[in-house]
């Protein structure tokens, strides 16, 4: 599992900060059911960050005359990371099988929280001297308090009407066999189409809808060493672990409506509010080593081979709003916004006008 967490770290982080991060291979080794239910609590923080970040940055500015052009950007989405969502409790998720070793100390880290701070998760079976059967520690955070989410664009003007175009190409992450890419597309409408008395204004009122969806892949290396137990695990592991693949996706979308003014020729501000919504979903393919004391209650531990383990999906949605402000000078642009939302933040856009 450390290989999913610096495959989302490499992908959505100009530092490489991997290095905070444990191996959390034993939150599945541990066994499926919980296993499953603290790996999405510890990265659910950062699935939500990259679907709204997906949406973020797409305004863009409606042209006062009759010109045509097309424009290619580099754009950038800083995402914040609420500090409600820097931690998470273990007693509040349901666990069946585990519980923390020591009482009180329910509060473990999300990927997002303190890089020295865990806690150590027990079985609730015990052998004949009353020692926990299984025992591991949580993953500490990587004290980072945002994403930053690049991408690069191009938007084809038609008057009143701006098509956009933002993508990832499908590339490997040098140094590893980490592959990630990323489409999405923008339509914004400026009402002065259809409402003649906008045309010939400072100002304008335009709606924009935006889709956006990513995919990530990567090899993974989880073998029978997770976990730490009293007695010696029974049972067949045989492999191979060699075919283990981890796949991310993200769907983003967006409906805003924007209202824009020209301050002058070259400054444009704007302000817009709308509804963003998207879904995540991770999934765990081939063969993986998985530990659960005997149900029996003999006091042992029994290992297998699962095939196939983790498919998670989370869905989120949200009101938003966006603030920003735009200025053109010949064939360079730079925009910049601003969303005060859970999980808001700065987004940057830098470009260069070909036509």
């Amino acid at each position: 599992m450390k290989n999913i967490i610096t495959l989302f770290i490499i992908i959505f982080s100009i530092e490489l900060y991997s290095q905070h991060l444990v191996d959390t291979g034993a939150l599945i080794q541990g066994g499926l059911d919980d296993g499953s239910k603290l790996v999405e609590a510890y990265i659910k923080p950062l699935n939500k960050a990259v679907v709204f970040g997906l949406s973020d940055v797409n305004y863009t500015r409606i042209k006062r005359d009759d010109a045509y052009n097309l424009e290619v950007n580099i754009k950038f989405a800083y995402i914040n990371i609420p500090q409600k969502d820097w931690i998470f409790d273990v007693s509040a998720i349901g666990l069946k099988n585990f519980e923390p070793k020591e009482a009180g100390k329910n509060m473990a880290q999300t990927v997002f929280g303190d890089s020295l701070k865990t806690i150590t998760l027990i079985s609730k079976a015990k052998n004949l001297l009353g020692q926990p059967l299984i025992e591991f520690e949580m993953p500490s955070g990587s004290q980072k308090s945002a994403v930053p989410l690049p991408f690069a664009g191009a938007t084809l003007r038609l008057k009143y009407t701006n098509l956009s175009f933002n993508f990832i190409p499908f590339i490997s992450v040098p140094d590893s066999d980490i592959k990630v890419g990323m489409l999405g597309l923008s339509v914004q409408q400026d009402l002065a189409m259809f409402i003649k008395t906008l045309q010939g204004k400072s100002y304008g009122i335009s709606l924009q809808g935006s889709g956006a969806y990513l995919h990530g892949n990567s090899h993974l290396e989880i073998k029978p060493d997770g976990i730490t137990s009293p007695v010696t695990p029974t049972g067949q592991m045989t492999g191979p672990y060699d075919n283990q693949e981890v796949n991310i996706g993200y769907t983003s979308v967006n409906f805003a409506a924007y209202f824009d003014y020209n301050l002058s020729k070259h400054i444009d501000i704007f302000a817009g509010s709308g509804y963003n919504l998207g879904s995540s979903s991770i999934k765990l393919e081939g063969t993986y080593p998985v530990y659960v004391a005997d149900p029996s209650g003999t006091g042992s531990v029994v290992g297998q081979d699962v095939d196939n383990p983790l498919h998670i999906n989370n869905s989120f949605s949200r009101a938003k709003l966006d603030f920003g402000v735009r200025g053109d000078w010949n064939f360079l642009f730079f925009q910049i916004n601003y969303s005060p939302d859970d999980y808001g933040g700065l987004g940057f856009v830098v470009g260069y006008k070909i036509l």
